[in-house]
């Protein structure tokens, strides 16, 4: 959201009858709460335009003004321990939930000067959901008394609104295709016996996010723009700046790489993750290997490797990575894994395994594992890879806590930090490292706490990189961080006493591994 509020010191000579619509994609309920109470604040000063946020959240369940109607099922604690937040804010209404899959939308918009009041301003929001509902397939309807829209005797979208100085803030929700699962830990809106639906549920047909994005923001456009010509805006930086560009991969040596990969049938987290560097490395003869399969039990924004249920692991695996590492003649082997909450050592033994094959028939390799945070079996897990030391221990803390939510939903900031304390202090004479990206949003000051923290665990090593997009459904790209600020960082890292810090618009948690 940083270079949102940057924008909007330019917008001073730019206010009249145009809207302006931010598409902040998924992001973090706490942060578009933040913004939207900054941009109340410029709206009122007649600094900027009226302005609409429109976004999707990590799971979060908000609270309004109306205490009798917020009515949670289940202890706040419970709700923290499922990884869903909860927020308590001033809007109209009861308690809510939303989560990926609905759509929201928050306007910041002066009444006065659109000649609206509150009540009809409700009507014109209901107006815009009823119109985006019919265009997806689904009749819906208002109810006296009751802000929002239904389908039959569902409800479909909430309205949460509330008015400071003409200026309006929070808004609406509209349940595309979202797990609905959320609503059993509440009562909606207070109102008992409601049950919710979804456009999903509806109609069975699932409809591209960004489609409906644009149905909306038209939309939009029509009920709140008088020029009909806004300024429509996303967070999406389209042209790379220099130092980020880089050739197509190629050679004799990438073809040969990507030909022994395929003949053993190995997935490559270069592959899966789209990683940048996958053209260089190849050419190198490296190549960071991915086991347990390329299905992963989470589903992190900043990634795209797939979602979903994955199959048994391989048995046959460490002894086709054995085969690839001796065809390679490979002296330093980077092994990690998609989350695997299935399994109830997360993969551990697995691991194990593929170290102890390879180093049986080649013993004068080197071995680095990049692994999961293995929710719930930490301690087993790093019991059974302690039979398989020595190696270098890698796990990624990936960004800071605050972007955790919106990043790395299925993660936990305090457990990965454990869980690299507990290596450092469970294997004797083993090097740790983890790895953080720039570019999302993080602020300096959350940077430098990151790396005392990783330093207070005992981590040695540390890689600092650019986030850059791997897919279209993926993360969109903040910020670009500039080589001199990754030179920054790294003299920064090893002050702070890393043996080793990569630092570099490129870098990746196994980038040059085998170098350091």
């Amino acid at each position: 959201m940083k270079s949102l509020a940057v924008k909007l010191e330019n917008w001073k000579s730019e206010i009249g009858n145009s809207l302006h619509i931010y598409d902040c994609g998924l992001s973090d309920y706490r942060q578009v709460l933040q913004q939207q109470h900054q941009l109340r604040d410029k709206r009122r000063r007649g600094e900027i335009p009226d302005t609409i946020l429109i976004a999707e959240h990590p799971p979060v369940i908000t609270l309004g003004a109306r205490q009798s109607a917020n009515k949670l099922l289940v202890s706040r604690d419970s709700l923290t321990q499922q990884d869903i937040d909860v927020v308590d804010i001033r809007r109209g209404g009861g308690a809510t939930a939303h989560n990926p899959g609905q759509l929201v939308f928050y306007p910041i918009l002066h009444l006065q000067e659109l000649g609206l009041g509150i009540s009809e301003y409700i009507r014109e929001l209901e107006a815009i959901g009823s119109e985006l509902l019919k265009e997806l397939g689904v009749r819906s309807a208002r109810r006296k008394g009751f802000p929002g829209l239904w389908a039959g005797t569902k409800k479909i979208a909430s309205i949460g609104v509330r008015v400071s100085k003409f200026v309006t803030y929070h808004g609406m929700a509209i349940n595309i295709e979202n797990d609905l699962s959320i609503f059993d830990f509440l009562t909606p809106c207070g109102l008992d016996g409601v049950e919710m639906t979804s456009v999903l549920n509806e109609t069975g047909k699932r409809y591209p996010m960004s489609h409906i994005r644009k149905k909306l923001t038209q939309l939009l456009i029509n009920h709140f723009s008088a020029s009909n010509e806004p300024r429509i805006t996303s967070y999406r930086q389209r042209k790379l700046p220099p130092w980020l560009r880089r050739p197509l991969p190629a050679g004799e040596s990438y073809n040969r790489t990507n030909s022994i990969l395929s003949s053993l049938g190995l997935e490559t987290i270069c592959v899966n993750a789209n990683c940048p560097n996958r053209g260089e490395c190849w050419d190198r003869g490296t190549a960071t290997v991915l086991i347990l399969g390329n299905v992963c039990t989470r589903s992190c924004k900043f990634c795209s490797v797939a979602t979903g249920k994955p199959n048994p692991p391989d048995p046959t695996e460490p002894a086709r990575i054995t085969e690839m590492a001796k065809q390679m003649g490979l002296k330093y082997l980077v092994i990690t894994s998609v989350d695997r909450d299935d399994l109830s050592d997360g993969g551990a033994g697995h691991f194990r395994d593929c170290i102890n094959k390879a180093r049986a028939e080649c013993p004068n390799i080197k071995f680095e594992i990049l692994t999961p945070d293995f929710r719930n079996c930490q301690a087993r897990a790093i019991a059974i890879l302690r039979e398989a030391i020595p190696f270098v221990f890698a796990h990624n803390v990936e960004t800071v806590p605050s972007l955790y939510p919106t990043v790395r939903a299925g993660g936990n900031y305090q457990r990965s930090l454990n869980l690299l304390k507990m290596a450092r202090e469970s294997y004797d004479g083993i090097q740790t490292k983890s790895s953080i990206m720039l570019g999302l949003g993080e602020t300096d000051d959350e940077v430098e706490q990151v790396l005392l923290d990783l330093r207070n665990v005992g981590c040695d090593r540390i890689t600092i990189g650019q986030y850059l997009k791997p897919s279209k459904d993926s993360l969109e790209v903040v910020e670009y961080i500039t080589p001199a600020k990754f030179d920054f960082w790294k003299q920064r890292a090893i002050g702070l006493g890393f043996s080793f810090c990569l630092s570099s618009p490129f870098a990746r948690s196994s980038y040059f591994a085998e170098q350091e």
